[in-house]
């Protein structure tokens, strides 16, 4: 696949996500919306605990029509309403928000949030901003490691990764930033400090995956080079983990979800958490890879088994038949990164949504895997295999699944 079939097929199946999925029915979007507001305002450094921005009255009454359930109103009759909002300059209220990232994930939409544009405009306009990044840093990196352009190509029209890319989701420039980090790490450039810079803003964006820097240590970097690429990814991810302590509150009020007992409970007893890991993804393994090719809304809306089914296959076919001859050391490093990687994510959301020495891990999701996905799907290609999957069944593959994933969309909120 090349960067140019990408970039074509990602924008147009992006923009028809961008517009069929209602305002805020990715998950979380409206806190995004806050943050990229709060950011565009001057407001980079969140206080302690949620954080707090006021808004124009405009975009208030955007949002008030949006979430109101009376009167009684479709989404069709709901868009009508806020086509006729007009930019203001009044003052609206405040609103709370989480602030657990820094402002580089949202440096896009905070750009067009920042524009005097009518709150539709500004909206809709947010999510396109997004999304071409997105595309143009997967595009990067099929062009940085073309052997895996057919796994990047795959992983990134699965219908969950248009779905956030096409929305105001700090997921996006993760995604992306995640995938274009590992090509530079397999297919190491002559400029060093351009893998450093991708491995520090990637650790800007989230620092659960600062782990895919270990892969320096297994691909053609000397050992200064390795020093500079793992140093700046450290880095960014002490940046990232202050910004998010700073912003951290227990956002499930009521329950007894504090990080600093979780921590006790599991240095008291490690087991303890080992069998409530295994267990979880035992149980719910098959959910987080459904998770991962696409459920929308609130989890609730499950695509069918059809897309399911043809989506596993596709990628286990591209996988296997990509022809790279990789070598034994990175094949076993990429393995590890991605389940220690697994299990940071686990940790993460045992320790800040889940009950104190509880036996269940609460709030993961499958599209927390995705920026992980082409370094698990590598390691299992085969060498001088006479197969290929051409660049146009991936893409017949993926127009269909999302085609039916649209029209599930349609169904659900149109």
């Amino acid at each position: 696949m090349t960067p140019r079939l990408f970039v074509v097929v990602a924008l147009l199946v992006g923009l028809l996500f961008a517009f069929v999925t209602p305002p805020f029915a990715v998950p979380d979007e409206q806190n995004h919306f806050w943050r990229a507001l709060a950011i565009a305002h001057g407001h980079l450094v969140p206080a302690h605990g949620r954080d707090t921005t006021t808004i124009a009255r405009s975009v208030q009454n955007f949002v008030w029509v949006i979430d109101r359930a009376e009167p009684r109103e479709s989404l069709r009759e709901k868009l009508r309403v806020i086509a006729s909002l007009r930019r203001d300059g009044q003052a609206g209220g405040e609103v709370r928000f989480a602030a657990w990232y820094t402002p580089l994930p949202y440096i896009v939409q905070s750009a067009v949030a920042a524009m005097p544009l009518p709150p539709v405009v500004l909206f809709y306009g947010g999510r396109i901003a997004n999304l071409l990044a997105a595309i143009l840093l997967v595009a990067l990196a099929i062009r940085a490691a073309p052997q895996y352009a057919p796994v990047v190509g795959a992983a990134a029209l699965l219908p969950m990764t248009l779905y956030q890319l096409a929305s105001w989701s700090p997921d996006a420039a993760t995604i992306a930033l995640a995938w274009l980090f590992i090509a530079l790490l397999l297919e190491p450039p002559r400029r060093v400090w351009l893998v450093a810079a991708v491995g520090l803003a990637l650790a800007l964006c989230k620092p659960a995956y600062f782990l895919i820097a270990i892969l320096s240590l297994a691909t053609k970097f000397r050992w200064r080079e390795r020093i500079a690429i793992i140093g700046a990814t450290a880095a960014g991810t002490l940046l990232s983990l202050a910004v998010a302590r700073r912003g951290s509150y227990n956002a499930r009020a009521g329950l007894p979800v504090d990080a600093a007992a979780q921590i006790r409970c599991i240095a008291s007893d490690p087991l303890h958490f080992v069998r409530v890991a295994l267990h979880d993804g035992a149980s719910n393994g098959r959910f987080y890879v459904e998770e991962m090719i696409g459920r929308f809304g609130a989890n609730e809306l499950k695509l069918s088994p059809f897309v399911i089914t043809t989506e596993i296959v596709l990628l286990a076919f591209v996988a296997l038949t990509t022809g790279v001859v990789v070598h034994r050391r990175v094949r076993a490093t990429a393995l590890a990164i991605v389940a220690m990687t697994v299990a940071g994510i686990l940790l993460s959301q045992y320790l800040i949504w889940s009950i104190v020495c509880g036996d269940v891990i609460e709030g993961v999701q499958g599209r927390y895997f995705l920026e992980v996905l082409p370094l698990a799907l590598m390691p299992f290609a085969l060498p001088r295999t006479r197969w290929r999957v051409a660049p146009w069944a991936i893409v017949i593959v993926a127009a269909v699944c999302n085609a039916v994933a649209l029209m599930t969309l349609v169904r659900r909120y149109w």
